[in-house]
């Protein structure tokens, strides 16, 4: 018989799925929902997004791209980041991933362990919690206000 590792059962609920679940069946009530539970735009893609995409594919871009991105955003990344912040990165320190979760992901499992604390946004996805104690450490909230633009304030870490 196969059996999962013990620590399978230390992962806690991604319970945005749930609340996506709840919110949809109440928006098919006709109830006026504002769904934040899953972060699933509630808009169109606009039309020079689209026509970009539709371009990219016609002219052959398609099948994986590197690892960490294509070079060309990299940079793009890098010279925003020192335009906002006045940091100077590498693009070579640079990965483009598919979302925020998988880069919480992979800075919790790099830096979780019994012992440690990791900081992580609150409001945010429940799963983060839930990793953070997967590893031991112990979860430490954020408050993220619009005041400070929805962004962690070094004030209230």
């Amino acid at each position: 018989m196969v059996k999962t590792i013990s620590a399978f059962g230390r992962i806690g609920e991604e319970n945005a799925f749930a609340v996506l679940a709840r919110a949809t069946a109440l928006a098919a009530q006709g109830r006026d929902i504002i769904n934040l539970g899953i972060g699933q735009p509630d808009f169109r893609t606009p039309d020079h997004i689209v026509e970009a995409a539709i371009k990219a594919l016609r002219d052959g871009h398609h099948g994986y791209t590197p690892a960490t991105g294509i070079l060309p955003l990299r940079e793009a990344v890098a010279r925003r980041t020192l335009t906002t912040t006045g940091i100077e990165v590498s693009p070579d320190n640079i990965a483009i991933v598919p979302g925020g979760k998988v880069t919480m992901f992979a800075a919790i499992m790099m830096f979780g362990e019994p012992g440690a604390e990791i900081l992580y946004p609150d409001p945010g996805f429940p799963i983060y919690r839930s990793m953070i104690e997967f590893t031991g450490a112990k979860p430490v909230p954020v408050p993220i206000r619009e005041e400070n633009g929805f962004a962690f304030s070094a004030d209230e870490t």
